[in-house]
C-alpha cells in the first residue's frame, strides 16, 4: 500500500512538473493549458442511465441484461465504457493513438476512475490490451497502456503490462465487419499464468466497437487462470438510437 501511495505521488509530481515545463494544449481546439479544454470536454457524449449489467450497452425497461448477453454470455464478467465514440472523443482517441499525445492517457484515466469505482468491481491488477510487436515498434508506445498505467496508480493496484501478450499480428480492425473483426483476433492473445492466475483483472483499452478484441483477451486470461475479467474503455461505438 505504501509503495503504491509513493508511486501515486511521484506520478502526479512528474506530470505537474512536465505541464509546467511544457504546457499542454487542447487536443481539439489547441487552447493552451489543457489536455482538453472545458468547452471541448462539455461536448463529450457520456454514456449514462441504465446499462446492461454485463456488457454495459445502454438498455431500457425492467431488464438488467441485454438480449445479446442473454443469448451469449461473454467471456468477460463485466464491461463499461465512458462515452460514445464520435466528435470530441474520436478526435482525442486519434490524438492519443496516432499523434503521440500521451497526456490524454492521464485525462482518460481520470474519466474512467469514477466509472470503475461506481460499478464496484473488486480488482487485483490492471492490464492494458496489448499491441503486436510489429505495431508497437511502428508506433513506439501502446495507447491502452498510456491509459491503464495512471488508472492503476490512482486505484492503487499493480500495473501488469506483460500479463497479456499479442502473439499473432492482426490486420487493423478499422473497416472490418463484425464477423471479420471476430475472426481477425481469434487466438491472437496469450496470458501469463504466473501473473494472472486467481486474479481479478481490469482490462483497459481505448475503443470498443464489436467487443471482439476484449472477448479474445478475456478468453486468453481465463485460460491462464484469471478469476474475473472486467473491461473498460474510454469510448464505445454505438448508434445513438440503438
Amino acid at each position: 500500500m505504501l509503495k503504491n501511495q509513493i508511486a501515486t505521488r511521484l506520478y502526479k509530481g512528474f506530470w505537474t512538473a512536465l505541464d509546467w515545463v511544457y504546457p499542454p494544449s487542447c487536443a481539439v481546439c489547441e487552447k493552451p493549458g489543457y489536455a482538453l479544454c472545458l468547452n471541448c470536454s462539455n461536448e463529450i457524449l457520456f454514456i449514462s442511465g441504465k446499462v446492461c449489467s454485463i456488457c454495459g450497452v445502454p438498455i431500457h425497461g425492467n431488464r438488467d441484461v441485454c438480449q445479446e448477453c442473454c443469448e451469449h454470455q461473454p467471456a468477460y464478467d463485466g464491461m463499461r465504457n465512458v462515452a460514445f465514440y464520435g466528435g470530441v472523443i474520436r478526435e482525442c482517441v486519434h490524438a492519443l493513438k496516432y499523434q503521440n499525445n500521451q497526456s490524454l492517457g492521464r485525462y482518460f484515466s481520470d474519466l474512467m476512475l469514477p466509472v470503475v469505482m461506481n460499478v464496484g468491481w473488486h480488482v487485483d491488477v490492471v492490464i492494458p490490451v496489448p499491441l503486436s510487436r510489429e505495431r508497437y515498434k511502428e508506433r513506439g508506445y501502446n495507447q491502452a497502456a498510456a491509459i491503464a498505467r495512471p488508472l492503476a496508480i490512482v486505484l492503487e493496484k499493480p500495473f501488469v503490462p506483460f500479463g497479456l501478450a499479442q502473439i499473432r499480428d492482426t490486420k487493423s480492425q478499422v473497416g472490418l465487419s463484425g464477423e471479420q473483426r471476430r475472426q481477425n483476433v481469434v487466438g491472437a492473445f496469450k496470458a501469463i499464468p504466473e501473473l494472472v492466475n486467481g486474479k481479478n483483472i481490469l482490462l483497459v483499452d481505448d475503443v470498443m466497437t464489436t467487443g471482439s478484441t476484449m472477448e479474445s483477451c478475456a478468453k486468453a486470461l481465463k485460460v491462464a487462470g484469471a478469476d474475473k475479467v472486467y473491461c473498460i474503455t474510454i469510448a464505445r461505438f454505438l448508434r445513438l438510437n440503438d
